[in-house]
């Protein structure tokens, strides 16, 4: 067997049913848990996403909003939509958003649990799963801890970024004719221009990338939807019988389309990967929950992405799917260049290119470049700071000069593996980076499972703050019954007087 047949069948193995039911099952626990109020208390959200202040350690509640949806908003939401719809027809898009906003409580548990059991470290709050392990599960704790510092330092700024490098080089390349490995060196450059700077520079860089690449994409998807009006409620109606099995056509493929709705989604969205509590940390806040709710708001970005990057293939008619066993293709394209790739079993972003083009010839394939570069390059700026925070919790006992040299050491590799990954095939990118991913999802899935009571004492008293007619609830570990959070007695010291 060679190396990439390898990382298939690893692949196969680590996203069966098991991760799936788990992360959906825990995500359903933990909707009931906090009473469904990560999609319920929308006007709240939005509340503490345009009040929150920064500070000189901590980062404002929409700095780190746009850092969260950096990791959320990302190539996943483009050519992973398309694989779902390939392998589990028009009905993957419907189970793409139900996952999502279902599994959006568990972005609020794990950012929330990253402010819990935040730290200072370096001038800044530092936090994350390998906190909330160590200092939150007792026996194992630390062990489940340093693996997963482990994971983040080494796979997530070196080889998750794989499929974000290849398409950017795959979609150039389609648009301008532009090589892959000129289109590689460049925004290479350009990552380390940004990450060079720190959390801080990573937070001003996403605070205006992320809100332009999002309008952009949803401008381009109602062009889309404007020249293909005609096709609009064909396209819904297959959307829903494809999901609930009615459809002539795509009825058979209900089961797929449930199964590779949730998978995309959950890899798209990356709830419960434990890569966005380390940017929730950052936060200035004083309480936990204030951050978990803020950051559970950024799946609607994520949402609308993914169904814009659907509904663009569905309406113009690119796309192809292939039949439940997998056998033939049930529906193949029109398009010369969507129709073509069904020969080759590949679903990616050219089919949103290619629907983009229907509407606006060539200018919207360009555009697609431009936007999934955005995507993508935001992703693997965050992706950066994961790396950097899993570092500082393996060497939070070294001295901060050693720290600051490692850290600098990863500013330069992580470019340098990028432009290296976008000559590599696209199938063995992705199937490296679902491997890092499901390795993160299982460790911090567990975590959860077991500081679910924690989550939910730290929600309740926020809300019954809120219920007493507090405008600004804060946080005292001692009241809900958290042991050794010194830093919670310090953020809130003056309050916590006046409550005694």
């Amino acid at each position: 067997m060679d190396f990439s047949a390898l990382i298939f069948e690893i692949d196969n193995i680590l996203w069966a049913t098991p991760l799936i039911a788990l992360t959906f099952g825990l995500a359903v626990i933990y909707c009931i848990a906090i009473k469904f109020g990560n999609v319920t208390k929308a006007k709240l959200q939005w509340k503490l996403l345009v009040n929150g202040e920064g500070s000189e350690t901590g980062l404002s509640a929409f700095e780190t909003f746009c850092s969260v949806a950096a990791y959320r908003v990302a190539i996943g939401n483009v050519g992973g939509v398309m694989v779902a719809i390939m392998y589990g027809g028009p009905g993957a898009v419907f189970w793409m958003i139900v996952t999502a906003l279902v599994t959006s409580a568990i972005a609020y548990a794990e950012n929330s649990l990253g402010q819990i059991y935040k730290v200072r470290m370096d001038g800044q709050y530092r936090g994350g799963p390998y906190f909330y392990m160590e200092r939150g599960i007792p026996v194992i704790g630390k062990l489940m801890a340093v693996i997963f510092a482990l994971f983040c330092t080494i796979g997530v700024p070196f080889l998750v970024t794989g499929p974000s490098a290849n398409n950017i080089g795959q979609a150039f390349e389609m648009s301008l004719g532009i090589p892959r490995w000129v289109a590689g060196a460049v925004v290479a450059v350009l990552l380390f221009l940004v990450v060079a700077g720190g959390v801080r520079r990573i937070a001003q860089f996403s605070t205006i990338i992320v809100p332009f690449m999002t309008i952009g994409y949803l401008l381009i998807t109602i062009i889309v939807l404007v020249t293909h009006a005609g096709e609009i409620g064909p396209t819904i109606s297959a959307i829903f019988g494809s999901a609930f099995g009615s459809h002539a056509i795509f009825g058979g493929a209900m089961g797929g389309a449930f199964s590779y709705g949730v998978k995309r989604a959950v890899n798209s969205s990356g709830s419960g990967f434990g890569e966005t509590p380390p940017a929730a940390a950052a936060a200035e806040t004083a309480h936990p929950a204030t951050q978990g709710l803020v950051n559970a708001f950024s799946v609607y970005v994520d949402v609308a992405v993914c169904f814009c990057s659907g509904i663009m293939a569905l309406v113009s008619g690119c796309y192809n799917v292939l039949a439940p066993d997998g056998s033939d293709f049930i529906f193949t394209s029109s398009d010369s260049i969507v129709g073509g790739l069904a020969a080759e079993r590949t679903a990616n972003v050219l089919w949103v290119q290619q629907a983009a083009n229907s509407s606006i010839p060539k200018i919207g394939g360009i555009f697609i470049a431009i936007a999934i570069t955005c995507f993508a390059y935001s992703t693997c700026v965050a992706y950066y700071y994961e790396g950097e925070s899993g570092l500082a919790y393996l060497m939070r006992n070294a001295s901060n000069d050693a720290r600051k040299k490692v850290i600098w050491a990863i500013r330069i590799i992580m470019p340098i593996f990028f432009f290296i990954w976008t000559l590599v095939t696209a199938s063995t990118a992705w199937a490296i980076s679902e491997v890092m991913f499901a390795l993160m999802a299982w460790f911090n899935l567990i975590a959860l499972l077991i500081l679910l009571p924690t989550v939910k004492k730290v929600y309740d008293d926020y809300m019954q703050q809120l219920k007493d007619g507090v405008e600004k609830p804060y946080f005292d570990p001692d009241k809900v019954g958290i042991k050794d959070m010194e830093i919670w007695k310090e953020i809130n010291a003056d309050r916590i007087a006046e409550g005694k």
